[in-house]
């Protein structure tokens, strides 16, 4: 499965921070997922703790998706990974960079031209998590379906407009 995770993990992190902020009913689910991982044990594992969330939550019909991105030298201990799965958690793990300013020891690890540091490549580690939704207890079902990011809320305004003319969908509409 491939994700399609940013590289400038700062900025998505200050994403991810905005959203969850944004809506009460998203910062519940991390908190149910957090339980999740809390109640089966799962910071007894050397550096799950240290985990940052990357992507998500990415509320499905039947699940919850989460990205967590640890430094390198950090993995996260797979055994415990394992202790989710026996609950129908789904685990990857995957290799990946991410992009991080170099420090400043002279002119020359500035971007040419700019008060800017030079960019290099450092390694982490993405734990994708596919949690299934039936741990998140304290939430409306159909309150959680409004998250679901594969459907925005436009093309289901689209959808519902073609259909009320009779329309398939990718046809132009009259006016």
């Amino acid at each position: 499965m491939v994700h399609k995770i940013q590289e400038n993990f700062s900025d998505q992190a200050e994403e991810i921070i905005k959203k969850l902020t944004a809506k009460q009913d998203l910062m519940d689910v991390m908190l149910d997922i957090e339980d999740y991982l809390d109640n089966n044990n799962l910071y007894v594992f050397d550096n799950w703790f240290k985990g940052q969330l990357v992507r998500g939550p990415v509320v499905k019909k039947y699940w919850i998706e989460v990205t967590f991105k640890y430094d390198w030298n950090q993995m996260p201990d797979p055994q415990g990974g394992l202790r989710l799965t026996q609950h129908g958690t789904k685990i990857s793990f995957e290799k990946s960079h991410q992009m991080v300013p170099v420090p400043i020891n002279s002119p020359d690890d500035y971007e040419p031209g700019t008060k800017k540091p030079r960019m290099k490549k450092e390694k982490v580690w993405l734990v994708h998590m596919k949690i299934p939704r039936r741990f998140v207890e304290t939430l409306d079902p159909e309150l959680l379906d409004i998250y679901d990011e594969e459907i925005e809320a436009s093309d289901m305004d689209n959808a519902e407009d073609q259909a009320a003319v009779g329309q398939t969908p990718g046809e132009e509409m009259p006016v």
